[in-house]
């Protein structure tokens, strides 16, 4: 199955597995340990592209997947894999001041319906989340607008969930909504998450307690969709 790493806090985030879906290629590397997350702040040696002194981007645009997908992301989300250790089928990305995650995954495609599909995979990640609470607040088609970058036969589902989440090791949970599209390549037999964690109410005894909650996660989440494209689509034959 799927081992993941879903990064639901910016940092001391739990690694999650997740039985049901499967990553679209195999894993080069394993995925980080239950008990690895994020090792905190960057540091000057942390720096931006492997082999580069600089952890800041000069730009909006990211590449993921050694560039086959791009999309805007504000510069003040680093790439996690220069962190700690990301599964090959993943793209983590976080913003240490606001303690959002944005994560893109490549599934082998799961026989469910469009109109299932969002509570199937948020009820995915809530379960190997270890929520104490999950709801699925909205699920609905995107318009074209939402995803111009993307030919007109990909199906793209958009919605949002809310969980209530402990980081690992500690007993108070913070909620945190889910803003996730699904997008649905038939053709490649692949589907393709989505999904911005963004902390709505944190816990005073959680180690993020000192965070202040950010607003602005809608139009994070609306950028991304917006500029996301896919530039190599050989990327699913591998």
């Amino acid at each position: 199955g799927r081992q993941s790493a879903v990064a639901i806090l910016a940092q001391d985030v739990a690694a999650s597995q997740c039985s049901t879906s499967s990553p679209q290629r195999p894993l080069a590397r394993p995925p980080s340990p239950p008990e690895a997350g994020l090792a905190g702040p960057p540091t000057p040696a942390m720096a931006g592209a492997p082999g580069e002194g600089s952890m800041t981007r000069t730009g909006e645009e990211v590449q993921l997947y050694g560039g086959a997908f791009v999309c805007d992301l504000p510069t003040s989300f680093v790439d996690a894999s220069r962190l700690r250790e990301v599964p090959d089928h993943q793209e983590v990305w976080v913003d240490t001041p606001s303690d959002m995650s944005l994560i893109v995954e490549i599934l082998d495609r799961k026989e469910v319906s469009d109109d299932q599909a969002l509570a199937f995979f948020l009820s995915d990640l809530a379960e190997f989340n270890d929520a104490r609470e999950a709801n699925v607040l909205s699920s609905r088609q995107a318009a074209p607008e939402e995803l111009p970058g993307l030919p007109a036969h990909v199906v793209g589902l958009i919605g949002l969930g809310e969980q209530r989440v402990a980081k690992f090791g500690e007993s108070c949970a913070n909620r945190v909504q889910v803003h996730i599209c699904a997008l649905r390549l038939v053709e490649q037999q692949t589907d393709v998450l989505i999904t911005l964690n963004n902390p709505v109410a944190i816990d005073p005894q959680s180690s993020s307690g000192s965070i202040p909650v950010q607003q602005g996660a809608e139009d994070v989440f609306r950028k991304v969709l917006q500029s996301f494209r896919i530039l190599d689509w050989e990327l699913f034959n591998g």
